[in-house]
């Protein structure tokens, strides 16, 4: 008698969740991060799309940030739900540094084989994988068709300067729009889909 076979772990997705202000730049003219326009509306959003994570990607100068704010006794009063997850969740920082801010749940690499540690990432992962923050990280996964979905929330702000979203970026990339999201506050959370590599998608 033929026996049927083991059910199949759904592929994956890696999504990169950034933001910007309406001209474009991730950080301000002196690097500047606390321009963004955020509520409970937005913090409740976030709780959810956090539900979908079993794993964060990240660049170091966001994870030294993550490693800073979340941990700390001010983020689990104010924001204990999200708090929580930021500090079980796995993490993996890419860095061509050996030595980070300790902080539970997290591993460190040197980001020469990023297709490879996606793949683990992708095998390993109880739910998608997420790049939060991260721009410069994101340009690289974008670069070798390793991003499934881009999730860009726009503030309501003009900089005039600072840093593009994403500097670095040496060849055009087509994406494919997906759903459009428009909170109260002004903030608007674009999502898109970039081409990707050929059998890399999740159905």
């Amino acid at each position: 008698m033929s026996r049927d076979p083991a059910p199949q772990r759904p592929h994956q997705q890696v999504f990169a969740f950034l933001f910007c202000s309406l001209d474009g730049y991730h950080e301000g003219p002196g690097g500047e991060l606390g321009w963004g326009v955020y509520d409970e509306e937005f913090f409740e959003w976030n709780l959810r799309q956090t539900r979908e994570v079993g794993a964060l990607l990240l660049g170091r100068r966001t994870y030294e940030h993550f490693a800073e704010v979340w941990p700390s006794a001010d983020a689990a009063q104010r924001l204990p739900d999200i708090a929580a997850f930021m500090n079980a969740v796995p993490k993996t920082v890419v860095t061509s540094s050996g030595s980070v801010t300790p902080w539970e749940g997290t591993r460190v690499t040197d980001g020469s084989d990023l297709d490879a540690e996606v793949v683990r990432l992708r095998g390993e992962s109880a739910g998608d994988v997420a790049v939060f923050g991260s721009s410069g990280l994101t340009v690289s996964l974008l670069e070798r068709g390793l991003v499934d979905e881009l999730r860009i929330l726009v503030h309501p702000v003009l900089l005039g300067s600072g840093r593009s979203l994403f500097a670095g970026l040496k060849d055009r990339v087509d994406l494919t729009a997906r759903a459009v999201t428009v909170f109260r506050s002004g903030n608007v959370l674009l999502r898109y889909r970039p081409p990707g590599r050929a059998g890399s998608r999740r159905g």
